[in-house]
This record gives structure tokens, sequence and C-alpha cells, in this order.
């Protein structure tokens, strides 16, 4: 949606003979887009890509991308798993990422090649000495490796070592064989913006282990538009969705 808005507001505008050979190809390896989002929002969506004239391809995988020569002009093709191919100029892609080998290969616990942590981010045997956050963390309650959760969990290890493990001299040589203490209580961050953050002690209480707090998933459109998702919000808000 952004992508059409810069062609057809901006480029439109510079270029305007070129406009007409620019083709929006969306190409998406699941049934549907937005997947987290509640079903209703995801058709809507769909629906809105349509009408911008965006060719949208569910169920296609990419299965590679070629370089080819015709007539001596060199030319891009993404090959799909259907056996369809389509010439393309750029390409613009957004996937998954596997961990970085420095974490699938240490010696630490995985799972899905992530390192195992326990409900305060810690890693386990290591004396409260090493912990993992964000994508290449495995916390028991399964988290999806988004911003947000990376987000709340850097905020709340910033909480546990300013207020709690900076006691600790980890440097002191008597200290080497210790178990570093479990922090004591840690306010959420459910609150989206810092000007709302005294608003976390209103509407969480505090705990020593990590807690995430969903606030609600939104998804742009482009120019003046966008879908909201918060019907599993902690946030104090009606649970509802909302497009427009």
């Amino acid at each position: 949606a952004e992508l059409h808005d810069f062609i057809t507001k901006d480029v439109k505008k510079w270029y305007p003979e070129l406009t007409k050979h620019i083709k929006l190809v969306l190409v998406e390896a699941g049934p549907g887009i937005l997947g987290s989002f509640d079903k209703a929002l995801s058709e809507y969506y769909l629906q809105k890509l349509k009408e911008k004239n965006i060719d949208v391809r569910l169920n296609t995988a990419v299965a590679g991308v070629d370089e080819r020569y015709i007539d001596g002009e060199q030319i891009t093709v993404a090959r799909f798993a259907d056996g369809t191919e389509i010439n393309f100029g750029t390409m613009i892609w957004s996937a998954g990422l596997s961990p970085v080998k420095m974490i699938s290969s240490s010696d630490f616990k995985l799972n899905r090649s992530r390192i195992v942590v326990d409900e305060y981010l810690r890693v386990p045997e290591t004396k409260g000495r090493v912990y993992a956050l964000g994508d290449c963390a495995a916390s028991p309650d399964e988290l999806p490796p988004t911003a947000t959760v990376a987000e709340q969990q850097a905020l709340y290890l910033a909480d546990c070592f300013n207020k709690y493990y900076s006691a600790v001299d980890v440097t002191d040589e008597k200290n080497k064989d210790d178990e570093i203490p479990l922090p004591g209580n840690v306010t959420p961050y459910l609150m989206p913006f810092n000007a709302l953050n005294f608003l976390n002690n209103v509407f969480c209480k505090a705990a020593p282990q990590f807690q995430y707090k969903n606030r609600g998933a939104m998804a742009s459109m482009g120019f003046g538009g966008g879908v909201t998702d918060l019907k599993h919000t902690d946030l104090p808000s009606p649970k509802t969705t909302m497009s427009g």
C-alpha cells in the first residue's frame, strides 16, 4: 500500500510517462495476509489491495530468482513453486530470518534454534550471568519473535539490571561462584508511549518475572487508511477491531 501511494502520488508527478509501466505484485506463500489479525480485518485489507490494482498472489511460494538474457538484454525472473514465473525490475523481500550462527552453534540449550530461557530471561545453568531476548530467545510461554516482545523484554531487563542486578559485583573474585539473586518486582510496560508509562503502575501488577503485555496490532494501508486489532489487547480499551 505504501509503494502504491509512492507510485500514484510521487512517481506519477515526477515521471508521468513511466507510471503506466509499473505493476505491483504481492506474493504470499500462505493462504492469506496479516495472519495474526482478525480474519475479517485480513479479508478487508486484501480487498483494499485489490481495489488499488495490486496483484495479490496467495498460496504462492518463491522457488528461485534467475538472471537471464533475451536478445542481449538482462532480465530478472522470479520462479514460483507452482511452475509459473514473472519478470520483475525490483523485488522487496520480506521473510522470516533464521538465527545467527553465533546462536545456533552455541553450547546453550536450544529450542528451534533459539536459546532456552526461564521466566526471568536467564539462560539456565549460567548462575544468572547470561540472558537472551528477542528473536534469539525461546521463552517458557513461547512468545512470538516480534519487535514489541523484544522491546518489552529489553525494558524489563534494563529495570532488572538498574534496580537489582547492579548491586552484585560480578567482577569481584569472591562472587564468581555465587548465583545472582532473582530480581524483585518489575512493572510491565503495557503503554506504547513513554509519556504514558506512569499508567503502567495503574493497570499492571508488578512481579519479578517477565510479563508480556499485548498492545494490539495495527497495519497501515497507505495514506489515511489502516486496520487495528484490539480483540486481545491488555490495554484498557474496548476489545474490538477497527478499519478505515
